[in-house]
Formats: structure tokens, C-alpha cells, sequence
């Protein structure tokens, strides 16, 4: 087998049926969206390496299976391509981590969420993590699912997603973006983060009436911390 059964459990790629890609992006066009590379166990425990071999007799001849000590039994390994759950719409990386558009799995849902025809990107964000383990604490989710991926670049590590945009060369907004910036319009603003307290000098205090205010008294000329 020159490649991995696409399937949704190790059960299912154990089928003589399931279909079979060598990459994930072949894996992504046959199965209509994205995909990533599963390794899970079967629901079995063998005593023995014959016991194994009983119940998979390909276990040494095919690269979906491996087998594996772990806790005190002989376990088979299954590897297959698993589809992964809808991808974000969005026209950057920087918005796909937001997924303000919505989620698509296939073409046709993210083109009936578009209003327009969409391809299925893969991008960085601009932002490097000093470590795998501060990228893996920020996108742990969509790592596990298959929605990104690392690469280790200029000393540190980007972090790759997954997410539907509009096929370049589509004019304008799409009605998605659009209903977006709508729905931001008819909201009430608010700050990026929330106002910080007013200073108060040596001989000033707050306008009893409202705390925001700060009025100024006479001093006799010296600055705080004098």
C-alpha cells in the first residue's frame, strides 16, 4: 500500500474499501476538505506478537499498521487520514484564528457562506513563539484537529492554518464580510482593553460627581515626588 486509507476511526481504515492517498493533499481533493494524518490503536490487546498477527494478518506488509508495546500488552497501530473538522472562512491567516466568517468543510459550504467561489489555503500567521510548547498552549485545538501545523522558522516557531478564502480575483466583499461589518456597525463600541485609571497628581482629586474627571486645586508649585 503505497500511501494511507482515508477514514473517520482506525476501524474504518482497516476496510478493504476505504480509499487510499499518498499525500494530504490528495487525501484533502478526494475527501472533499481537509484532512490530517491519524495514528490511533485498535480496541484490542494482544498477550503475543502471534496473537496480534492472527487478528491483522498484513500487521509487517502494510504501512497502516504498526505494532507496539504499551501497558503490559501488544497493541496495533492504524494510520490513516482523517477528515478534520470545518476549517475557518476568512481572507488572512491573522482572521482564519478569529473565525469571524464561519467554518467550512467543503467548497460548496464555504461558497454558500461566501457568496463566492472559495479555495482552501494553508498560511502563517506573522507572529513566531519562542517554543513549541507556547505555540502548542495558544493553538493546542487546532493542532490536535489538523486545522495547523509548526514550522520552525528564523530561530522560532509559526504556526500554520488551515482556512477557506475567497479565490483570488473576486471583486469586493463578499455578502458574509459584509453582514461582518454590519453586524460591528450596530454594536454598541467598546475599548480594546479597558480604561486605565486617571492619574492624579499631588494637587488634584476626583470630581465627587464623576470619578473620570480630575480636578485640579492650587499647590504651592512643587511636582509629585518632591
Amino acid at each position: 500500500m503505497s500511501g494511507y486509507p482515508i477514514a473517520r476511526s482506525p476501524q474504518e481504515a482497516r476496510t478493504a474499501d476505504a480509499p487510499i492517498a499518498r499525500t494530504a493533499d490528495e487525501a484533502a481533493e478526494r475527501s472533499g476538505g481537509p484532512v490530517f494524518l491519524a495514528v490511533e490503536a485498535l480496541p484490542f490487546a494482544f498477550d503475543s506478537i502471534a496473537d496480534a498477527e492472527r487478528e491483522e494478518p498484513g500487521i509487517y506488509g502494510d504501512t497502516r499498521y504498526e505494532l507496539v508495546w504499551r501497558d503490559g500488552a501488544w497493541r496495533v497501530l492504524v494510520r490513516f487520514w482523517r477528515p478534520a473538522p470545518p476549517a475557518p472562512i476568512a481572507r488572512t491567516a491573522q482572521a482564519a484564528a478569529q473565525s469571524r466568517l464561519g467554518t467550512a468543510r467543503t467548497p460548496e459550504e464555504a461558497q454558500a457562506a461566501l457568496g463566492a467561489p472559495a479555495e482552501l489555503v494553508v498560511e502563517p500567521l506573522p507572529r513566531l513563539y519562542r517554543t513549541i510548547s507556547r505555540a502548542r498552549a495558544r493553538f493546542r485545538d487546532q493542532l490536535d484537529q489538523g486545522l495547523a501545523r509548526l514550522e520552525e522558522r528564523d530561530g522560532g516557531y509559526a504556526v500554520l492554518l488551515a482556512f477557506w478564502r475567497p479565490i483570488a480575483g473576486s471583486v469586493g466583499l463578499t455578502p458574509a464580510e459584509r453582514r461582518e461589518l454590519g453586524d460591528r456597525a450596530a454594536a454598541p463600541l467598546r475599548p480594546m482593553q479597558p480604561q486605565a485609571d486617571p492619574y492624579v497628581g499631588l494637587f488634584e482629586r476626583l470630581a465627587p460627581e464623576n470619578p473620570a474627571i480630575v480636578l485640579a486645586e492650587e499647590g504651592d508649585g512643587r511636582t509629585r515626588g518632591e
